[in-house]
């Protein structure tokens, strides 16, 4: 019979972790931050209590302020709940608000990027997991989602990582547009998976992904396999394999945001 060695450690509990930051705050003088940072925990907790799970956000684990953001854990039976659910909430609540700062100033937008991932997480200090978050949250092709949205329609955009994609999304427990992508930034590569609520701009023609991405959606009523393959030039066309039952819609150039209930 052996025992533990002497370097063995305990694996520290598996935790979901969403971290948000607000696009271009620095370009914002220093009232309109403090406005816009004031604002980023009030909208999350409003789309977290809307969505039917404010005790979510009441019981977040290691909350942080980044100032621009927030970052907090939760446990990872709620992941299915978060991604969909509280994502489409966030955008509403972030509309709602983009209404009263259009009352004090055009200038002062409230859009958000997040970054959702899984892993242990060790406490103090985190470890991989929580820096990995943070790395996935400045990936360009996230801040290029929002920069290529109409930011009178679009609000938030969101990078799930490869272990959230594959253990929630891809495992069924909750549907997703998301479009698969290579996200390379400091230390880390790593497949990811972007998803935008609210489609808008330069999204809707070109893709979530500007080119040369494939963008893979909800599987139909009767299990199609709905994929479309962008170019990287010229048109886009669209495929569907299998039977589907659902709608399908094509879009070349659409000025504003597409809502399909």
């Amino acid at each position: 019979m052996t025992g533990p060695s002497d370097t063995e450690v305990e694996l520290p509990p598996y935790r979901a972790v969403l971290v948000v930051d607000t696009e271009r705050y620095g370009s914002n003088p220093d009232l309109a931050q403090q406005v816009l940072a004031q604002a980023v925990p009030d909208v999350l907790g409003l789309a977290f209590a809307r969505c039917g799970l404010g005790h979510v956000w009441e019981g977040r684990l290691f909350p942080q302020d980044t100032g621009d953001g927030v970052g907090i854990g939760f446990d990872t039976k709620y992941l299915p709940g978060v991604i969909g659910r509280l994502f489409p909430a966030l955008q509403e609540v972030l509309a709602e608000r983009d209404v009263r700062l259009r009352e004090r100033d055009r200038g002062l937008r409230l859009r958000l990027r997040g970054a959702l991932h899984v892993g242990p997480v060790l406490m103090p200090g985190g470890g991989r997991a929580l820096v990995n978050t943070h790395r996935l949250l400045e990936a360009d092709v996230l801040r290029g989602a929002l920069r290529r949205s109409d930011p009178d329609r679009t609000f938030f955009a969101v990078l799930l990582s490869g272990r959230v994609y594959d253990d929630v999304v891809d495992s069924g427990y909750v549907r997703l547009n998301v479009a698969p992508t290579d996200v390379r930034v400091k230390e880390l590569s790593t497949k990811a998976y972007l998803h935008v609520p609210v489609m808008s701009g330069d999204l809707v023609g070109s893709g979530l992904v500007a080119a040369g991405a494939e963008i893979v959606g909800e599987e139909g009523a009767a299990g199609a396999d709905l994929r479309q393959r962008v170019p990287a030039a010229g048109d886009v066309h669209n495929v569907m394999n299998g039977v589907h039952t659902g709608t399908a819609i094509q879009v070349g150039h659409l000025h504003g945001g597409l809502h399909n209930n």
